[in-house]
């Protein structure tokens, strides 16, 4: 069940009553809105029924994302607290973390070495423990002293062609595109064709690689 979301929505959670101040935007699995908990911010995430085409969803999305967010916590990577969640309303509310998107900082030129290198000990991490995240910089949020948290919860059992080196770093050399993305909503700046959900990759070999050979743990 979905429940019907507007600014100034007021739910009942087990936290206690929430309301919904911001729409934040939309991702794969759910809408996510800035709100307002016992005079907290909290992220308040709506999972939604569209369809994905590169991209299949095995369970409940909500509890695919408090299973993963279970899984993640054990990593020690930066990651906001799961504060509550419902699997009948099919939501879940989060820590809010302040600071910009990866992907407003990529189609402003702002990505330092010193995030790629974060991004790549993330990776690196996950790795080892036979992990995949979603490395679209939407899912990262990068806070007022610079460090990477990822904000999503989506989890998957690693894959080559899905992985940062192969797939997610792509998105993150692509300034141009990124910005052209972000004022337009159209992906084909980012993707080989909008419903592909596969990066542009060959104007981007040379720094992309550069990356991977300074900052890839080759372990």
């Amino acid at each position: 069940m979905a429940l019907s979301l507007n600014k100034g929505s007021i739910i009942n959670t087990p936290k206690g009553n929430l309301e919904l101040i911001k729409y934040l935007g939309s991702g794969k699995s759910g809408y996510s809105w800035l709100a307002k908990l016992d005079g907290m911010n909290v992220t308040f995430k709506q999972m939604h029924n569209n369809k994905c085409s590169y991209y299949t969803f095995q369970d409940n999305k909500t509890n695919l994302e408090v299973n993963a967010y279970k899984r993640l916590v054990g990593t020690g990577i930066n990651i906001p607290e799961l504060i509550c969640f419902n699997t009948c309303d099919n939501y879940l509310v989060k820590e809010f973390v302040e600071g910009r998107t990866a992907a407003e900082a990529i189609g402003n030129n702002e990505i330092t070495d010193s995030l790629i290198a974060q991004l790549f000990e993330i990776s690196g991490t996950l790795v080892q423990r036979k992990i995949n995240i979603d490395y679209f910089p939407t899912n990262f949020i990068i806070t007022p002293d610079e460090k990477l948290v990822y904000i999503d919860y989506e989890v998957n059992e690693y894959m080559h062609e899905w992985s940062l080196e192969n797939w997610g770093i792509y998105y993150w050399a692509n300034t141009n595109g990124f910005r052209k993305f972000i004022e337009t909503g159209n992906a084909t700046h980012i993707n080989e064709n909008e419903n592909s959900g596969i990066p542009i990759k060959e104007p981007f070999r040379k720094v992309v690689t550069r990356w991977i050979d300074r900052y890839a743990d080759r372990k």
